[in-house]
């Protein structure tokens, strides 16, 4: 369905769409718009169609569903997900399918759709629940690395060495503002995110006001290559020599280049964010920022 169509929906009772999935239609008598997505959210599976490859075939069920699903209320979400996987595990034939789109759609850093709030919680739901254990097994590692530097906590500390080998640690770093790239000189993409970010104004502003430092670290280099590129001068830059930060896995850094922004405490205010991101993000929170 199109996403005008569930907006129609939403908006006009009595709308009725022809699909071979039938979509939940609000009856007439609710009339506010939280109350027919919170109708539409719960009625939007059931027993049949969650059990039907056919549905699964492709993501655009589930993200029609989890359209809805981010406009309600953080308490009705929390029931909404339990119900989800409560009548998800219980079809073997299409859990597994299911558990692959929430990945691709949530999870992938690099989906549109990324939102690791709601996926953290739909995949704690899975692993608390009674569903088989092998079905279990990628929920449960996804949990243990998205529980780390989750948003609004302190970001877990490392050391790196710079140019001249002296050793630093990221906690040593004194900014109001902290941008965090972990990258690689040979990495296409990140030399074009290096470009993007000295082109940025926003950037640019907070660095001369003195709210935002920068700090590239490589976290899988070779050393005599990596100190042959030539990183912009306001830039402090690092590599982790010894590979601890991938090793320990201390970092959910699922490509290059990986991009978070640290408070003055270190608490992560976005994670796993590319070029993109981190644009919408400061163009969001710029005059936060510079109050």
């Amino acid at each position: 369905m199109k996403r005008w169509q569930l907006l129609f929906l939403l908006a006009c009772p009595c709308a009725a769409l022809a699909q071979s999935f039938s979509y939940p239609v609000p009856p007439d008598s609710i009339g506010d718009r939280q109350g027919r997505i919170a109708y539409m959210v719960s009625h939007f599976w059931n027993e049949q169609s969650i059990g039907d490859t056919a549905n699964f075939q492709s993501p655009r069920l589930l993200l029609d569903y989890l359209y809805l699903l981010k406009q309600e209320t953080t308490n009705l979400q929390s029931n909404s997900i339990k119900s989800f996987v409560s009548l998800a595990y219980k079809n073997e034939q299409t859990f597994g399918r299911i558990l692959y789109w929430l990945d691709q759609i949530l999870y992938d850093s690099s989906s549109p759709h990324y939102n690791e709030d709601i996926y953290l919680r739909l995949m704690t739901e899975v692993v608390t629940s009674d569903a088989d254990s092998v079905m279990k097994l990628i929920p449960m590692e996804r949990v243990k690395m998205m529980s780390k530097n989750q948003i609004g906590k302190p970001t877990n500390d490392f050391c790196y060495v710079d140019k001249e080998d002296n050793q630093h640690k990221l906690y040593d770093v004194d900014a109001p503002l902290l941008l965090l790239v972990f990258n690689n000189p040979d990495c296409s993409l990140c030399c074009h995110a290096e470009k993007a970010m000295i082109g940025n104004t926003l950037i640019q502003n907070l660095q001369k006001k003195g709210l935002l430092s920068v700090l590239a670290v490589a976290p899988d280099a070779d050393f005599k290559e990596w100190k042959k590129h030539k990183y912009p001068s306001s830039w402090l830059t690092g590599i982790d020599k010894g590979g601890v930060i991938y090793r320990n896995r201390l970092y959910d850094i699922q490509r290059l280049p990986c991009i978070y922004l640290l408070d003055k405490d270190k608490q992560v205010l976005l994670k796993e964010a590319d070029y993109g991101r981190l644009s919408v993000y400061l163009e969001e929170h710029y005059a936060t920022f510079c109050r």
